[in-house]
């Protein structure tokens, strides 16, 4: 079970649909547990300017069904701190309005790639909850001015709104999350790891807030007696050069000094699978963002799988 209690009493259903499928998925050892790391690093000219860590630990649970998979995650715990100081506050809300999709359930695809978000409706009326119980509290970010407060708790209801909302793309949006993007892969079914990926993949630009297209290749497959090891490295294929170009102007170039460069994109990942369980043992994965030489975000992801 979740620690995440305050949504229980709405969800008596629900949760009794997930110890069946708890029971059923310890039974079929299709059960394993994981625990992520998470850090954040922001540069400038070189220099920290911020360091965050995001800890979470999940339960998911794989089925195999005809044409692909039934999928369950549930996050068991949250932990974030952040440098400076005042980003902590805003990283405490944003685990607690996570925390409203502490369950998750999915169809998959023959190739383990998520195409159905199955509990959604549950989602938003998480959120409904959240919103009404808790998100009114001003001791959510105590650094903060009470204007700011106000503002800030705002802006964080309409966006939350719009995301918790029939017609928000929230699979899409789930798929660009690190955990997700590790585990629903084609390495479920045993595919073929070596070669191009046949789709392209949308990522979030985190210091333009743009997207970007991605293209993926699988590479340097090894294999072991127990297990096996393969690269998924990207390859950026489109990004709006000319706002990135304006954007950089208007907010890095007064603070930074330093005239726009060359902007880059890049995903690698590292990623052992057992053999006999056909689950994920560890993963690493590595994002890097910059205008060379000036503005850089780096995000270092470790995955381990951890006693059940």
């Amino acid at each position: 079970m979740s620690r995440f209690k305050f949504f229980d009493d709405n969800s008596t259903d629900h949760s009794t649909i997930q110890d069946e499928l708890n029971r059923k998925t310890i039974n079929d050892n299709t059960l394993t547990r994981y625990r992520s790391e998470q850090q954040i690093i922001t540069k400038h000219s070189g220099n920290l300017a911020s360091h965050g860590v995001l800890k979470h630990e999940y339960l998911l649970g794989i089925e195999k069904i005809d044409g692909g998979f039934n999928a369950s995650i549930t996050i068991t715990d949250a932990y974030g701190s952040y440098e400076p100081e005042l980003m902590k506050d805003l990283i405490q809300l944003g685990l607690l309005i996570d925390s409203v999709r502490h369950e998750q359930k999915f169809r998959l695809s023959e190739n383990g790639k998520m195409k159905e978000l199955l509990n959604k409706s549950e989602m938003i009326g998480n959120w409904m909850t959240l919103r009404t119980m808790q998100l009114k509290d001003n001791k959510l970010l105590r650094n903060f001015e009470k204007e700011e407060q106000k503002q800030i708790l705002k802006e964080v209801n309409n966006y939350c709104d719009v995301v918790f909302s029939d017609n928000y793309p929230m699979l899409e949006e789930l798929s660009k999350n690190l955990f997700h993007f590790t585990v629903f892969d084609k390495y479920l079914s045993k595919s073929d790891l070596i070669g191009k990926s046949n789709e392209t993949t949308q990522f979030y630009s985190s210091m333009f807030n743009l997207p970007l297209t991605m293209e993926f290749e699988y590479q340097n497959f090894q294999e072991k007696d127990d297990s096996y090891v393969f690269e998924k490295n990207s390859k950026l294929l489109y990004v709006d050069y000319n706002t990135i170009i304006d954007i950089y102007r208007t907010q890095y170039q007064p603070v930074l000094h330093y005239a726009y460069t060359d902007y880059n994109y890049s995903i690698s990942s590292k990623i052992e699978v057992d053999k006999a369980s056909n689950f994920i043992t560890q993963a690493y994965v590595t994002i890097e963002e910059a205008v060379k030489n000036n503005v850089e975000s780096t995000i270092i992801y470790n995955l381990k799988q951890v006693k059940l």
